[in-house]
């Protein structure tokens, strides 16, 4: 399964994020996945997604938010397919945009 099969299967819409890495102006990227959590979102996106730290993401919902860290997850040995894990500030995405589907992997 590839990024874009998994996406589409785990959320009830594809998101799309615009990301805009420092001296570059802004992307769309997508398929994505964002994911709540206390301290703030994870954006779960494509694996060539370029988005190192202090690069700023604007969400579906309009809120822009800042990359902390960058992490690019290959596919050994999981059930997750390549992909880059963006972890972002403590702002939180506005509900109604990339909700999981509770759906099996």
């Amino acid at each position: 399964m590839n990024w874009l099969e998994f996406a589409l299967v785990h959320v009830d819409e594809p998101c799309t994020v615009q990301v805009e890495a420092p001296g570059r102006g802004p992307v769309p990227v997508g398929p994505c996945v964002i994911a709540h959590r206390p301290d703030g979102a994870t954006v779960l996106c494509p694996p060539d997604t370029v988005a190192p730290p202090g690069s700023r993401i604007t969400l579906p919902a309009g809120e822009t938010v800042e990359v902390v860290t960058t992490v690019h997850l290959d596919a050994f040995g999981t059930r997750l397919p390549e992909h880059q894990q963006l972890d972002v500030t403590d702002r939180r995405p506005a509900r109604g945009f990339c909700r999981t589907t509770g759906r099996p992997a």
